[in-house]
């Protein structure tokens, strides 16, 4: 069985508890969840961590297993995870059904919008309640630290210095399989709803944050779930974060391209091993995730986690 295919058959809902589990989030996130006084807050000058990353931001395609990766990438690094759990924790706080606010959820304002407010307040207030709950909640997840931030526009809001940005892409063809796999319609229709929720997260960058969601420059880096699969994919993010750990780069691993103290040469992989990652980097997986842990690792892994289709 494949990782993917793994994540489909785990139980949604066991992975998105709902706010009444307020013990598992951080404590200045639970205090904007549900409202913090003046003494309640932290000094400004208390030092959270010498980590070079302190949290990740996820960007993704729809259909790319974004949401799949991050709860993976949480996972081994012992992260809170925050997807559907923002929209929650929103519609927690705003009183309303989570429902009524996923229809917000990574929707721009108009500028007929913008400019109706004033005369319909009562109609168009809602979604900017709900921008204003999201830009601060995520200050407070941010805050806290050691979190792993799904889409919403997360990466262009935090400290850039702070922050491992990632995106997260496949294939139009392989996202449109999947969707229609999950979603049981057709590949056609898959296809129109994977272009339609990207255009509207990338308008929703745009229009909140004056930046293209699509442009690799605004990224750490841009990973290919297709050709990597899950499991090389949330390697590559995990270790990326272990290295800007306090003393980790001081310890060289395999293959590392180091200098040695009164050499003159470096010390470099040998071309063979080079030729074989090289080939093993740009093999093409076929129309599906593939497992590439070992043994019971990534088989624990994967039946941990579950995501819904559309991420």
């Amino acid at each position: 069985m494949s990782a993917w295919e793994r994540y489909a058959s785990a139980t949604p809902e066991s992975q998105h508890p709902g706010p009444s589990g307020l013990r598992d989030w951080p404590r200045s996130v639970v205090r904007w969840l549900l409202g913090r006084s003046e003494e309640d807050r932290e000094p400004q000058d208390t030092v959270r961590t010498v980590a070079r990353f302190q949290n990740i931001c996820i960007s993704r395609e729809t259909g790319a297993g974004g949401g799949a990766i991050a709860l993976l990438v949480g996972r081994r690094l012992g992260w809170k995870v925050y997807d559907h759990e923002l929209l929650e924790a929103i519609a927690h706080r705003m009183e309303l059904p989570v429902d009524d606010v996923r229809s917000f959820d990574e929707l721009a304002p108009s500028v007929v919008q913008d400019w109706l407010l004033p005369l319909r307040e009562e109609h168009y207030a809602p979604q900017e309640a709900y921008l204003d709950h999201l830009a601060k909640l995520i200050e407070a997840i941010g805050r806290a630290g050691e979190a792993v931030l799904v889409g919403r526009g997360a990466g262009f809001m935090l400290p850039r210095e702070t922050t491992l940005s990632v995106r997260i892409i496949a294939p139009l063809r392989i996202r449109a399989l999947r969707l229609a796999e999950r979603t049981g319609v057709s590949v056609r229709t898959a296809r129109r709803a994977a272009r339609d929720l990207d255009r509207r997260r990338g308008q929703f960058d745009r229009t909140m944050h004056r930046m293209a969601s699509a442009d690799p420059h605004n990224y750490d880096m841009v990973l290919d779930s297709q050709s990597l699969g899950l499991d090389i994919a949330v390697e590559v993010i995990v270790r990326a974060v272990q290295a800007g750990r306090p003393g980790a780069m001081a310890r060289p691993g395999p293959g590392s391209w180091t200098l040695s103290p009164g050499s003159q040469l470096a010390t470099v992989p040998e071309i063979g091993a080079l030729a074989t990652t090289d080939a093993a980097q740009h093999s093409v997986v076929p129309d599906s995730f593939t497992e590439t842990g070992s043994g019971s690792e990534a088989g624990e892994s994967a039946d941990e986690a579950a995501t819904d289709p559309i991420d």
